[in-house]
Parts: C-alpha cells; structure tokens; sequence
C-alpha cells in the first residue's frame, strides 16, 4: 500500500506519516521549506520517498506527481494559520491562504482521482480545523478557507461513493505543535484552562483518526467530518 502526505514535514503531517508507516504503507512525504536532511534522520531505513514543491506557487503538477503510478491514500494536511482582523488582512494573504487550503487542494485530489480508483480501498483524507465548522475571530480568512475544505469532501465523497474512494476531513481542535506556538505561555495557559479537557490535543490522535480513515475495513465510512476536539464544541 502506498499514501502520499502532502504536508508531509509539519507537526501533524509527520505524525500522520509515522503512523501509516506503522501500519505497513510505503509513504511519499511532500514537504517544502523543511530541511531534508533533518526530515531524512526522522525516517533512516523506513519506506519513504520525499517530494519537494511549493504549493504555494502555480506548480506544473504533472511534472511534480508523474512518477507515482499507484497510490492508495492521499492525506492533504498541508496548511498554514492567518490570525488578523479582516480589515487588515491582504489581498496576498487571501490568496496564499486560498492557493494552499483550497486551490491546490482541489487540484491535486482531481489530478490523482482516476489513480485512486485504481486502488481496492482509496483513501483522501483532509486535515481541515474545528474554525472550519464554527469560524473563529481573528480568523476569518483561514476559517472560510477551512470551512470551504468540508464542503468540498461533503462534494466529492457524493462524485465517488459509487467507486472505491472514500473521502473524509478531520477537524482537529486545539493541537500541540508548529501553529500553537504563535502564543505565548500565558496564552496557551489561559486557553487551555478554557478547554473542556484542559490539555492540548497530541498530533498522533490525529494520526490515529487518519490510520482509522484509512484502514480497508473503513469503506463505509465517507463524507464525514471526523472531530477530533477533545469535547471543544464551539
């Protein structure tokens, strides 16, 4: 079996990749700014390959994927925070949020759809927010971009359910990892004690969530948005 993570480098990406590794795929990890031989010491005699393009930019996606012919499980968890009043976000920092949650999304679940159906029990997998389900202050670029990434799988899953492919988000909450640390300690503190479990979600429960999405006995299970919040309903 063989997966693709897009986002592949980052807190959760990684995670992600341990885990499918553990569940016996081979594992093709895209990654953009992240140094490659840092990211190669975390996986030395595993069964991955590294990709390297910057979504962020208008890449040519035949001559970046051409080469996976077979692929079983696409995990999207590529993405960045954009926290800011409206007003002061902009137009740049629109369209970079809408090119790497949105745009390029799209663009590489449709370039590796007839792939996928290829496959006995094809997976797409999104990483999107809990922002996406109930829109955050300071956030509101990045939750219409998240929420835009639900609709999408509710979408897709519909196109597919008669083949193979399944296609579901996760939302995860509050995770420990790279976007948490724009916060202070004190910060952090006082949003964690406003938590209904009071901790910072671990990255390997969403790796765990993905390997339950990605697992052949889980052909049933498309469209759904698999929350992962720690009871944060907001």
């Amino acid at each position: 079996m063989k997966a693709l993570v897009m986002g592949g480098s980052g807190t959760i990406g990684k995670a992600i990749v341990k885990r499918l590794l553990a569940d016996g795929f081979e594992v093709i990890v895209h990654y953009n700014n992240a140094n490659i031989e840092t990211l190669q010491s975390d996986f030395i005699g595993k069964p991955v390959e590294f990709l390297q393009c910057d979504l962020n930019q208008d890449i040519d996606l035949e001559s970046h994927f051409a080469y996976i012919r077979n692929l079983d499980c696409l995990v999207y968890a590529s993405g960045t925070a954009l926290y800011g009043q409206l007003q002061d976000v902009t137009d740049k920092e629109i369209d970079d949020c809408y090119q790497i949650h949105v745009r390029q999304l799209i663009r590489i679940c449709r370039y590796f759809t007839n792939r996928l159906r290829q496959s006995s029990h094809g997976r797409i997998v999104i990483i999107s927010s809990i922002w996406g389900e109930a829109g955050a202050s300071m956030e509101t670029i990045y939750s219409a971009m998240k929420g835009a990434q639900i609709a999408f799988v509710k979408a897709l899953s519909q196109e597919l359910a008669m083949t193979t492919v399944t296609v579901n988000a996760i939302t995860p909450g509050f995770v420990s990892g790279n976007m948490s640390q724009v916060w202070s300690d004190e910060e952090l503190q006082a949003i964690t004690e406003e938590l209904p479990q009071q901790r910072l979600i671990d990255p390997i429960e969403i790796a765990h969530t993905c390997s339950y999405l990605c697992h052949p006995m889980a052909r049933s299970i498309t469209g759904t948005i698999q929350k992962v919040n720690g009871g944060w309903y907001v």
